[in-house]
């Protein structure tokens, strides 16, 4: 009986192991998506710039600019 027990154990132990991998496999395979997911967007939003900047419609706004320099310089 006590075999049947350490057995049963053994088993519960390997089975919520087995359920943390698959978790972790899970949540690097949704992180990696995310991952994809920003760099296409980046790319995106480069392209956009890009095209705005050939077609001579780009325009930059210094107060937003300085706005966004000054508080990344103070970690905001």
């Amino acid at each position: 009986m006590n075999t049947i027990s350490s057995n049963i154990a053994s088993l519960n132990a390997r089975n919520a192991n087995a359920y943390k991998d698959e978790d972790t496999k899970i949540a690097t395979q949704r992180n990696r998506q995310n991952d994809d997911v920003a760099q296409v967007a980046a790319q995106n939003k480069i392209a956009q710039i890009r095209d705005s900047i050939e077609a001579k419609e780009y325009k930059l706004d210094l107060q937003k600019t300085s706005e966004k320099m000054a508080l990344d310089l103070l970690n905001l």
